[in-house]
């Protein structure tokens, strides 16, 4: 009769915790209950946690000054950063020849490095942003946004409204969007990551939609990898897409680690 009213105890208790954790805790409670001797301080114990005060998730503040000012910032720094970097490329990306390749090859790799760089410092900029948009919707917002500046900034510089290059720009942000949102959910970070280093070339590919060297094949005795691949490192889309993802990524990973660490790890004894 004491164990089964022990055990009615625990079940009350363990319904005051989030549901992936009652059968946990739970299992918990009752094996200290079985260790414990005496009748007395079993039932002492489980009546204990029945009366206790319910767990309550710890409490997040939430700023919505700051919130807005981080979603803001982040509108800036997706809308204008590729922007500014695909004008500056133009300066190092519309000419080759046998003398350059070297150090636009070295070039391109930097450029790759300074895009996963310029998307680590970018989303601890704004960590902020995630308490305005739900991290699910953070690849939909970052890739929504270059679809936007992508097919405006033609009109802004005076030239008629392409429906070719509104479909290559649409083609890249649906692949990046869809497969950024797959690396947010995957929690292993390997995988993850190894999601977003593949939607890198899928998204370029999908608004190209063709494996061309472009020509680049004439530097390297006429073999067509190497000179994609050089073609590919030197890039400036694939440096945007790289910063992108990254930023991306990185804000809705950063977010469910605040998350996680907000649960409770154990009960009290």
């Amino acid at each position: 009769m004491i164990k089964r009213v022990c055990h009615s105890f625990l079940t009350a208790a363990a319904r005051r915790w989030p549901a992936d954790l009652r059968e946990e805790m739970l299992a918990e409670w009752r094996a200290e209950l079985h260790a414990m001797p005496g009748t007395a301080r079993r039932l002492r114990y489980a009546a204990s946690l029945a009366t206790s005060r319910p767990h309550r998730a710890v409490a997040v503040a939430v700023r919505p000054g700051r919130s807005f000012a981080h979603a803001v910032l982040s509108l800036v720094l997706v809308a204008a950063l590729p922007v500014l970097y695909l004008r500056l490329s133009v300066e190092w990306t519309t000419f080759y020849d046998e003398d350059s390749i070297g150090w636009q090859a070295w070039a391109g790799v930097g450029g790759m490095v300074g895009a996963v760089l310029l998307g680590i410092i970018c989303a601890g900029a704004t960590t902020g942003v995630t308490q305005l948009i739900r991290p699910a919707l953070v690849p939909l917002w970052v890739f929504g946004i270059l679809f936007v500046v992508l097919t405006a900034w033609p009109l802004v510089e005076g030239f008629a409204f392409n429906r070719s290059h509104a479909g290559d720009g649409l083609r890249l942000a649906l692949s990046a969007g869809l497969l950024c949102t797959l690396a947010g959910r995957i929690s292993h970070a390997p995988w993850s990551w190894g999601v977003v280093a593949i939607a890198v070339p899928v998204s370029y590919w999908a608004m190209v939609t063709r494996f061309d060297p472009y020509g680049m094949e004439m530097f390297f005795d006429g073999r067509i990898l190497p000179g994609y691949l050089f073609m590919f490192v030197t890039q400036a889309p694939i440096h945007v897409m790289i910063f992108l993802l990254v930023y991306a990524n990185l804000v809705v990973r950063r977010h469910r680690a605040r998350q996680a660490r907000l649960l409770p790890q154990a009960a009290p004894a």
